[in-house]
């Protein structure tokens, strides 16, 4: 065998060998590019599994600025008051949509803690908070849509015939 074919031999031997070796890497980089976003999406899937709510009941009247709303934890962490501080109420009806942060203001919203069992002041799982909604007009007769949604989304949805 002339030299001349070993050495094209040994050379393409040796690009192959290149080459297999950083698709390789490139494999290995993107499998583990893909691993981290798993965990990134079972973390948000975790949050969201801790922290939920359900609308039970809501009550308003025609002529009413009040809505009470009754919402119970049935995640699996207890919230603090900073984070249901957090939490935002929708209304929509009466071709109006009301949008209401924590305050103590008309078109704002206020909670108290019905059966806090352990007294930790903590909304824990299990327990209700009486979230009262104030509007600044009052409610026309009519069907309302209710939206409670936690500091990570969470939402529950409620519909309510005034």
């Amino acid at each position: 065998m002339p030299m001349g074919s070993l050495m094209t031999e040994f050379t393409l031997a040796i690009a192959a060998t290149v080459i297999a070796a950083t698709l390789a890497g490139v494999y290995f980089t993107s499998l583990n590019q893909v691993a981290d976003l798993q965990k990134l999406q079972v973390l948000g899937l975790k949050e969201q599994l801790y922290y939920r709510c359900d609308i039970i009941y809501a009550h308003s009247s025609s002529g009413s600025t009040i809505i009470k709303i009754w919402v119970k934890n049935t995640g699996f962490k207890g919230l603090s008051r900073d984070l249901i501080k957090k939490s935002e109420v929708i209304i929509l009806g009466g071709d109006r949509v009301h949008y209401l942060l924590y305050g103590g203001s008309s078109n704002s919203w206020s909670y108290k803690l019905l059966n806090d069992s352990d007294e930790d002041g903590r909304w824990d799982p299990s327990e209700t908070i009486e979230v009262e909604a104030r509007l600044g007009e009052p409610l026309a007769s009519g069907d309302y849509y209710l939206k409670f949604v936690l500091f990570n989304g969470a939402e529950s949805e409620y519909g309510l015939s005034v």
